[in-house]
């Protein structure tokens, strides 16, 4: 595949939103966007929902990356710190959320990045997915296509945030 058919797409992150978890733990509500350059009105979108401990390892394989591209003009987007205490803090989680949308929007310039196994891994539905949505997550496909993820069937925002 060359270059010119992976970069038919602008790439839009958007980190919009934190719920509690069942289990305690904060998650972020991630949504990556693709808007063809010559079809404006062909847009494709997957919504996942991941924890800050998601976040933070994709975040240190990204930095990883972009260090091993010997980019020295450009510095890699910082990441806070894990801490225990205080991490529902509305200021903390909202931190956190700038920290996570500031990375994504950083990987949109650099091929080697979003292009990266790290981050379609990332936007692949998870096994455990809610009971509910197992059944309907069956039908779903999600695969990498000329450098972009699509769906099928089922918009995976229907199920990824039940």
């Amino acid at each position: 595949m060359s270059r010119k058919q992976k970069e038919e797409h602008y790439r839009f992150f958007t980190v919009s939103d934190s719920r509690t978890h069942e289990k305690g733990h904060t998650e972020y509500k991630i949504t990556a966007r693709f808007v063809s350059k010559s079809h404006p009105e062909d847009v494709k979108e997957v919504v996942v929902w991941r924890r800050f401990s998601e976040l933070k390892k994709l975040h240190g394989e990204m930095a990883f990356t972009h260090r091993n591209l010997f980019r020295r003009e450009e510095e890699f987007p910082p990441f806070p710190r894990a801490q225990v205490f205080g991490r529902f803090d509305e200021s903390v989680i909202e931190d956190r959320r700038r920290a996570a949308e500031a990375m994504f929007e950083f990987t949109t310039t650099i091929p080697a990045l979003y292009n990266s196994p790290q981050l379609t891994d990332f936007f692949r539905p998870k096994e455990q997915l809610h009971p509910l949505a197992r059944a309907e997550a069956c039908s779903l496909q999600l695969a990498l296509c000329d450098g972009i993820w699509q769906t099928s069937e089922v918009e995976s925002q229907h199920y990824l945030t039940l």
